[in-house]
């Protein structure tokens, strides 16, 4: 037997040819197929995306790229579908093994998974070249050196008065409200009237008086229980979201800019050399081919000096430059990867469940199951509209559809003829069991929040994250264990059974 491959190695088709032989169900899914081609094309997606004539500093393109490679997923996924189609040993009642099932439903996931994966090539390129390009700690040092430049270069336009406000330790407040700049559980009661446009009094209660008192930049004490609390002005004209977040060094505060080169003023004979340095630094991290460092922003005399000086350098180019840097580098830090896993997570599991059941049960059943999904989603729309239900009312429908669907998928056992009922319930109790641990879990946080809602109390919930998170892994283990004990054989029962 000679199985003719384009690209394919010998000892690949050598594998296939025993797999066709000895175990054919195995052979059937081409995942082997789907695997190999698959890295190919990834490898190759993976040099045209490193060879892309687009700047690091530039906007990511990975959006455009996205869209061009799900078309390309979309027609893997079509031709992996008819081959996959050609054979199937469940339907032509083959000898199967006990995990038959489970076995199948792991290698669809992969060969999914793979075609998915093609979809973050592009990021993934696109990320490794922002970090080869520019070091993690040298964007926090290059981001502190232009800021302490400019303020050595703006020092004169930079000497105003700071804004403040007069603070008072208090106890026993009989009035609290959330004051600005104050987190949820820290409460404030302030005077009705003010002074020239500004509040006459704070008053906090003792220890958020103190932690202000210990974490402010400057205080005047005026007596025991009242302070001057002086806001240090914004010196950080160049900045960038999350850029410190993973190194040793920090973006400097306004307070420590302040000082550093604010307290006295700069030698006249270091402007030049100062302003030569930070025209190196812009240059850095701007570029002629973006065709933006021609345009200069305009400068009125309604706009505030940090305004004024951030248009003088142009500072909003380099800070969308600089943004674009981080962006790229940290698309896979801690923070996202979460977000990034469960994309590719649901999307797989969700096309690897329909492939599953369109294998495991007949055309007109899978179809009719579909129907009835979109039928039941508009009917619990409406049901949710009229009476107006919230989230909490929305996991209660879909736990009871859950529970509904398994007890219809029982009555397969007791049924004499092939049922579409009994079918169209199977179908849809493994299409929604993975996810029912997460629909309890989510319930039970839905009615936690909603009690401390109503207790006036802060309804963050700390633990919330990791129990969701171990929900989502217990729904996958719950899943494939019924694979292995129940579903297999309950789908095996109702294909068998005699035709109405």
């Amino acid at each position: 037997m000679n199985i003719k491959r384009p690209l394919v190695p010998g000892f690949l088709k050598t594998a296939e040819e025993k797999l066709l032989l000895n175990k054919p169900g195995i052979w059937s899914t081409r995942t082997h197929l789907v695997l190999y081609y698959g890295i190919l094309f990834m490898l190759f997606l993976a040099g045209i995306s490193f060879l892309e004539p687009n700047d690091v500093r530039d906007y990511s393109t990975s959006d455009s790229w996205t869209g061009f490679v799900i078309m390309i997923a979309i027609i893997a996924l079509t031709v992996w579908l008819i081959y996959l189609l050609r054979f199937n040993v469940f339907k032509k009642y083959g000898l199967i093994s006990p995990f038959y099932s489970l076995m199948t439903f792991c290698f669809y996931f992969i060969s999914t998974g793979i075609i998915v994966l093609f979809t973050y090539v592009h990021p993934v390129v696109e990320s490794v070249r922002a970090n080869l390009a520019f070091d993690d700690e040298e964007l926090v040092h290059d981001i502190n050196a232009m800021n302490l430049r400019i303020c050595q270069l703006e020092y004169n336009a930079l000497q105003e008065p700071w804004d403040y406000d007069t603070i008072v330790r208090a106890k026993n407040l009989k009035v609290q409200q959330y004051a600005p700049d104050l987190d949820y559980d820290e409460t404030a009661t302030v005077d009705t009237e003010p002074k020239n446009g500004k509040y006459d009094l704070i008053r906090y209660d003792t220890v958020i008086f103190d932690n202000i008192i210990k974490n402010a930049d400057s205080v005047v004490k005026l007596n025991d229980t009242m302070y001057l609390d002086y806001k240090t002005p914004d010196f950080t004209f160049v900045d960038s979201y999350l850029a410190d977040e993973y190194t040793k060094a920090h973006i400097f505060t306004s307070f420590e800019i302040y000082n550093k080169v604010l307290r006295h003023p700069p030698k006249a004979a270091d402007r030049e050399t100062i302003s030569k340095e930070l025209a190196a630094l812009f240059n850095k991290y701007d570029y002629a081919e973006s065709g933006r460092s021609t345009a200069v922003p305009e400068i009125n005399n309604r706009m505030s000096t940090y305004d004024k000086i951030s248009a003088k350098y142009k500072i909003g180019y380099i800070y969308d430059n600089i943004s674009h840097i981080v962006s790229k580098k940290y698309r896979w830090s801690e923070r996202h990867m979460a977000e990034y896993v469960r994309i590719f997570y649901y999307f797989t599991l969700g096309i690897t469940l329909l492939i599953f059941i369109f294998r495991h049960s007949t055309v007109r059943t899978f179809f009719l199951s579909l129907l009835a999904a979109v039928l039941l989603t508009i009917l619990t729309a409406l049901m949710m509209s009229f009476s107006h239900a919230d989230e909490t009312g929305f996991l209660i429908w879909m736990i009871m559809y859950t529970i509904l669907f398994f007890f219809g998928s029982l009555a397969t056992w007791t049924t004499t003829k092939r049922n579409v009922i009994t079918g169209i319930m199977t179908n849809l109790f493994v299409f929604i069991v993975p996810i029912f641990p997460l629909l309890i879990v989510a319930l039970y946080y839905m009615w936690k929040k909603d009690q401390l809602s109503e207790q006036g109390l802060p309804t963050e919930l700390p633990d919330m994250g990791w129990h969701i998170m171990c929900s989502e892994i217990g729904g996958a283990l719950l899943f494939l264990v019924l694979v292995s004990t129940y579903i297999g054989k309950v789908y095996r029962r109702w294909y068998s059974l005699p035709e109405n």
